[in-house]
This record gives C-alpha cells, structure tokens and sequence, in this order.
C-alpha cells in the first residue's frame, strides 16, 4: 500500500506507465515486465502494488468512474443520486465506445473475463445507493444478481458491437447497457427513458477534458 509521499508517486507512475502501454498495445500485448521496463522500475516493484496485471485494470477502472461521477456532481450540484449515477454512467461508455484503442482494451478485458468481481463492489454500492434514494424494497442477495445479470448481457452485447455481429451505433449501446442495468433495478421504464436522454444532452455540454479512461 502506498502511504509514503515516495510510495504514492512510484505508484502513480506504475498505473500511469500502465494505461499509457494499455492504450498502446491492449491488455493481451502488455506484460508486467514490459510495464516495469517502461516505468523504469524492478518487476518486484510493480508486485509490491498490483500482485497481477488484472489488479491494475481494476484500480483504472473504478477510478475512472469515480471521477466521473464526481465531475458530474460538482458541475451540476442539484442533482439527485440516481440521476448523477446515469449521468456518470454514459460519460463513461462515451469514453470507451468512441476511441478505438479504449474500445479495443475493453473488448479484450471482457473476453478475459478480467476480474469482473473486482469491479462489481463499486457497481454494488451504487446500485444499493440508487435503490435507497428511490425507496425500492431489495435484499442483498438481489444486489449480487443485479450485477452478475449486467456484467453478462453486457458482456455478451459488447463482444457482438466489437466484432461486428450486430449493427448498433455506440450511442445505441450506450442506450441498452445503461437501460439494461437499470430495469435489472426494476426502476420505472419512463424514467429510466428521460434519466438517459438527459444524460446524453448533459454530455453534449460538458466534457471532462483532464478526465481519462487511459491516456
């Protein structure tokens, strides 16, 4: 764990070396030693942070998203949790569906099937957040179903855009996927229609510029 000012910059140059050779080269052609070489580092360094490659993917993607979510709240402070969770939810896959080279590390991670329960803690948390500001009656073990059920269809749904089997646009993707997670909540369809179409024009307007998914 980095605690040390030394240690928070060694890992910080660690994961930012890491999206730089990510975004490069994809998840299948980028190893830990080739990270450490470019990072200037030992492989045992590299280690000491992230045990494996998968860990990494991990820790940028729930970044990422966090910080979305947190650009979208302080730019618009009047707006309620599920709404910045869908807002937050389609700047994140406009950022991945529209660069070829995020696209493609995406694609690669869910046909890894990269360490999909790492990032569904985060995903859990907020779901279970969404649920308690609309008053929606659960119990935890939907929260677990809710997650598996998404990261499935979505998984399913991305591989077939990515290769070419279906012919959506990336806005259309984005659409389903978002949709998809929150009828999975079993939250109002007319809601989930105007919470969407709201976050689209939200992202018409403001672009988190300094705020990236790797590089």
């Amino acid at each position: 764990m980095a605690t040390s000012r030394k240690g928070i910059q060694t890992k910080s140059n660690i994961i930012t070396t890491a999206k730089v050779l990510f975004y490069e080269n994809g998840y299948n052609k980028t190893g830990i030693q080739d990270i450490a070489d470019h990072a200037d580092v030992k492989l045992g360094t590299i280690t000491y942070y992230y045990k494996k490659k998968d860990d990494m993917i991990t820790d940028i993607y729930n970044v990422f998203f966090l910080a979305l979510y947190d650009y979208v709240s302080s730019v618009s402070e009047n707006l309620n949790l599920y709404t910045k969770y869908c807002y937050s939810l389609v700047l994140y896959y406009e950022a991945i569906l529209n660069d070829e080279h995020n696209k493609t590390l995406y694609y690669e991670v869910l046909v890894k099937n990269v360490n999909p329960h790492g990032r569904t803690n985060i995903t859990n948390t907020l779901n279970r957040s969404c649920l308690d500001f609309l008053n929606k009656n659960y119990i935890e073990a939907d929260l677990e179903v809710i997650a598996r059920s998404e990261y499935g269809a979505r998984k399913e749904l991305f591989i077939d855009f990515y290769e070419k089997n279906i012919k959506f646009t990336s806005r259309a993707m984005i659409y389903f996927f978002i949709r998809n997670l929150f009828r999975l909540m079993n939250l109002d369809g007319e809601m989930i229609e105007n919470t969407i179409q709201q976050g689209f024009e939200f992202s018409n307007k403001n672009k988190p510029e300094d705020i990236k998914f790797l590089i």
